[in-house]
């Protein structure tokens, strides 16, 4: 069974949608993020819609070009050329931290360049947070202090009180959408997968694009659809694991797919990174804090410099999982971050004898024939 025609997946293949619509016609506000190292939770609690800005089939760049050199990362500037194009009018706030020199520059230019133009008769807010890059005590000390300056800084600017019973509703909403997406995973790594890899991926874009509530109503739905259909046999295609920057658009991975493969597990943002980690509500300790310990010590991203082991041990869990047959180690050009985390799992797993692929990209991939050659020929090698 296919999930292309699935009207909550079609969210995905652009930014806004009916339900960003219906929220602002409320009068609603709407906060981008660029990064998953963002308290969704309290976010929630003050009534506003985080969203996840991407740049899904966005092809241009000239205008970003202008204000950002080259070798900056190609993700970060099709973003920019985005909503300097309108494609974010409808953002009432930006957060931004710390998680990576690219998006942290953001903070700066969306200011000066894309709250300032016409269309935005007043400058929306923006929020900043600093996550420090190792996993300390003093380090969730410092991020918990980090959070709550947050919270106080949102009541003021959006004149709400974000109460603590306003926290735990949130909680419950979020750790049921994590449950959700988990439940969907489990169907990519049976041994005849009931979704692709692609399709999970849109999944998680709609996901990151509605109202939680919203969301779970759908993920449900989905959920169920699938349980209730016959598995997708796969005999000829190799069971890929794809790691890497993030991948905001199925043309990407369809060019995977269908060179042979399925992609039956992940650690991107737009996929397991995100969804593993759930907020403790039977802690004795402030919701606040929960909120904070599950952002800082979720599965992390290379901006983690200590926690490599982590990501490590969590991808050798999933190739005996989901079975892996190889993994596909992904960069986008000039990342840096993933670029040494992905030089160290090569030669990881080319150790304990699983294939692997490195490759760098362009976050929208154009020239695709000489990249699905080097694919091809990846999979025609793992026996």
């Amino acid at each position: 069974m296919s999930l292309y025609d699935d009207p909550f997946l079609a969210i995905s293949n652009s930014i806004t949608n009916q339900y960003i619509e219906e929220w602002k016609n409320n009068n609603e506000k709407v906060i981008g993020h660029y990064c998953t190292y963002l308290p969704e939770e309290l976010f929630h609690a003050a009534g506003l819609l985080p969203f996840r800005i991407r740049a899904t089939n966005h092809k241009e760049d000239d205008l970003a070009d202008t204000y950002m050199v080259r070798f900056t990362c190609s993700f970060v500037r099709a973003t920019l050329d985005l909503a300097l194009r309108g494609g974010y009018d409808f953002l009432d706030g930006l957060f931004i931290s710390n998680c990576c020199d690219h998006a942290r520059r953001m903070y700066e230019i969306f200011d000066l360049k894309v709250f300032s133009r016409q269309e935005f008769t007043q400058k929306p807010p923006r929020f900043y947070t600093a996550v420090p890059h190792v996993i300390t005590k003093e380090g969730f000390e410092w991020y918990k202090k980090e959070v709550e300056e947050l919270k106080v800084e949102l009541e003021e600017t959006y004149r709400v009180k974000i109460t603590n019973e306003a926290l735990k509703n949130s909680i419950g909403v979020y750790n049921e959408n994590r449950r959700l997406l988990r439940e969907l995973h489990k169907l990519r790594c049976l041994d005849t997968p009931k979704l692709s890899g692609s399709e999970f991926l849109q999944i998680s874009m709609a996901n990151s694009s509605v109202p939680k509530e919203i969301a779970n109503r759908e993920l449900k739905r989905i959920l169920k659809k699938l349980e209730n259909s016959e598995g997708k046999s796969i005999k000829n295609k190799k069971r890929i694991m794809l790691v890497g920057s993030v991948v905001d658009n199925i043309n990407y991975t369809n060019l995977i797919e269908e060179a042979g493969s399925y992609i039956v597990t992940d650690l991107l943002c737009f996929g397991n990174r995100n969804i593993l980690d759930d907020v403790d509500l039977a802690s004795d300790g402030e919701s606040l804090e929960e909120i904070s310990k599950r952002v800082y010590y979720r599965m992390s991203c290379p901006r983690m410099m200590d926690d490599h082991s982590k990501r490590l041990d969590y991808l050798k869990e999933q190739v005996k999982i989901a079975k892996v047959d190889g993994i596909i180690l992904e960069r986008i050009n000039n990342c840096d971050l993933h670029g040494c985390d992905n030089m160290l799992f090569e030669h990881e797993f080319k150790e304990s004898g699983v294939p692997v692929f490195s490759m760098d990209r362009e976050s929208y991939q154009t020239d695709t024939s000489r990249l699905q050659t080097r694919i091809e020929a990846f999979l025609e090698m793992i026996k």
